[in-house]
């Protein structure tokens, strides 16, 4: 990830600064030129080098960085460090000035100003020698040009400062940004593997529906054939509103649109598996009722729609890989609170290839949306699936009952 910052030789001066630059060279001026600080009046050597000063502290503040702005930067410490005693110290500030704004320029290192202050007060020092200024006058100097490193420092932190804030922001705000395209992926993966497996159910009974009638039809079986047809048009409307329905959600994620799914009817396993008898299949169930107990019931809303998806997914497959086979469907409780089912047929020696555990037989996606699924719960349901002895097996455990509660508890 980048972030786009704005590099200091881009950096214009921006807010009160300039004005106030602006500002403090008028003063400064208007004291130089007026001569009431100066002893025995304003000489022309005092006016012309106390102007040059001035000047390049005016015209530094606008230039950003680079050779100008530091060659502006050394006339005035130079040029105010020069008149600093025969200003009476008025010029000292032209000085102190340059060796801050040394010091708050992020190209150059901390220790930078604090050499341009050493080299100041070098020169003020062997010009106050030649006057008859006290030390007190030195010190004072001294004191401006270290009161002007500190400064510096001060506005190079700030600035610092507001540079890591400003980057900090921007990369929450991509990071945000790639959570929510993150987000966006996973949804539209989801609606894809919902689209693939209404297809694979609706489409392929189609076809199965459809050479039946053919067949019935060249039987003279009209009536049989008008029955299969109509079983075909309920196939296709429940597909076509399963396929709405994830379309609905493409377009806007937000929306509830799962509200009216058929997977999450408390008898969409037994739909299914009407469906699939409908369609000429037949499935051995056992270990469905314990006594009167379904043991449906002990799932909740997410895990008994993961097992419906799953199941339509498996069914499906038998039907086009396996056709003719019988479907084996075992449910059973486990005294860790796991609801296991177990979905098995027969694979033919007509399906080419030799798929091993946790492989799709036909090479599809449909393996691999059913472990998607689980893994969406969130909890420690697991799937496995592949050939074992002959046989395409889909070994799904969900947690259920209390535990799916508390799982969901926990996650909460």
């Amino acid at each position: 990830m980048s972030v786009v910052t704005m590099p200091p030789s881009l950096a214009r001066p921006t807010g009160l600064g300039p004005w106030l630059n602006t500002v403090g060279v008028l003063v400064v001026g208007y004291w130089l030129l007026s001569g009431h600080t100066i002893e025995g009046g304003l000489t022309p050597t005092i006016a012309v080098i106390g102007c040059i000063a001035l000047a390049a502290w005016g015209v530094r503040v606008r230039f950003p960085s680079g050779l100008p702005r530091d060659i502006l930067t050394c006339i005035m410490l130079v040029g105010g460090s020069l008149m600093a005693a025969p200003t009476q110290g008025l010029l000292i500030t032209t000085a102190v000035i340059a060796v801050s704004g040394a010091g708050a320029d992020r190209r150059r290192p901390i220790a930078f100003s604090g050499v341009l202050a050493v080299v100041g007060m070098a020169i003020v020092t062997a010009t106050t020698l030649l006057t008859q200024y006290s030390g007190i006058f030195l010190l004072g100097c001294g004191a401006g040009f270290a009161l002007g490193v500190v400064v510096g420092y001060s506005r190079r932190q700030a600035v610092l400062a507001q540079d890591r804030e400003i980057e900090l922001v921007e990369r929450r705000a991509e990071a945000d940004r790639e959570h929510e395209r993150s987000a966006l992926l996973a949804d539209r993966a989801t609606i894809a593997r919902d689209i693939h497996d209404v297809l694979a159910h609706s489409l392929g009974g189609l076809v199965i529906q459809l050479d039946a009638v053919d067949a019935l039809l060249e039987a003279g079986r009209t009536d049989e054939a008008a029955a299969r047809v109509t079983a075909a048009r309920t196939l296709a409307a429940d597909g076509l509103g399963e396929a709405r329905r994830a379309v609905a959600a493409l377009r806007d994620p937000s929306q509830e649109s799962r509200a009216a799914d058929s997977l999450a009817a408390p008898d969409a396993v037994d739909h299914l598996l009407d469906a699939h008898a409908g369609l000429g299949g037949r499935t051995i169930v056992e270990g469905r009722y314990e006594g009167d107990v379904d043991v449906l019931a002990t799932l909740d809303g997410p895990h008994r729609r993961a097992l419906a998806a799953i199941t339509r997914e498996a069914l499906s497959n038998a039907r086009r890989h396996a056709p003719g086979e019988d479907v084996s469907v075992v449910f059973g409780r486990e005294s860790s609170g796991i609801l296991r089912t177990v979905i098995s047929n027969r694979v033919p020696a007509s399906v080419p290839g030799e798929a091993g555990p946790g492989d799709g037989v036909g090479g599809g996606h449909g393996l691999l949306g059913m472990r998607e699924r689980i893994a969406e719960l969130g909890d420690a349901s697991t799937l496995t699936g592949g050939v074992q002895g002959g046989r395409f097996v889909v070994d799904v455990r969900l947690v259920a009952g209390a535990a799916a509660a508390a799982a969901g508890g926990g996650q909460a």
